[in-house]
């Protein structure tokens, strides 16, 4: 399998841009929703706009957290495979079906989907169950892990 790995780091760096944007503007409209005269109510019973700034704050934190893995992406120095898997590896597993399935191992952005060429790249954070299992593994160890209470076992086919 030819991989550029440099190029899907672009991808995702590129993705998390476009996503900050979106969140920028969803933070702006937000906030001025729930600061905005029309929605403070005239009794207690109005509560639009207290829901407008639960609104902001959730926006907010959602902007953090993408400025967080954009800053954590954009540093990223690719490094020659070494075998250990590790952050910023990408990893080509099998399942017992034989179903191949390719995981970036990042610090953020866990669950983000990128398309590259024929091949769908699922970001999947350290913390998660997966990604533990993962870290210090190497190319041709299997693995068995509980996710949502069934027990899956994974062949690690490559990791780049």
């Amino acid at each position: 399998m030819n991989i550029d790995k440099q190029e899907i780091l672009t991808l995702i760096i590129d993705r998390l841009r476009a996503d900050l944007k979106v969140c920028e503007q969803a933070v702006a409209v937000a906030r001025d929703t729930a600061t905005h005269k029309d929605a403070q109510g005239s009794s207690r019973y109005e509560t639009m706009g207290l829901e407008a700034s639960y609104l902001a704050q959730g926006q907010g934190v959602r902007l953090l957290e993408v400025e967080r893995a954009l800053a954590w992406f954009s540093q990223q120095k690719l490094t020659e495979p070494g075998g250990i898997i590790r952050l910023c590896s990408l990893v080509s597993l099998l399942d017992e079906q034989g179903h191949e399935q390719l995981v970036w191992l990042a610090a953020d952005a866990g669950g983000m989907k990128i398309e590259y060429g024929e091949h769908s790249i699922t970001v999947i954070t350290s913390k998660s169950p997966l990604g533990k299992a993962l870290v210090g593994k190497h190319a041709g160890d299997s693995f068995e892990i509980s996710i949502a209470g069934k027990q899956r076992c994974y062949e690690i086919g490559e990791a780049w």
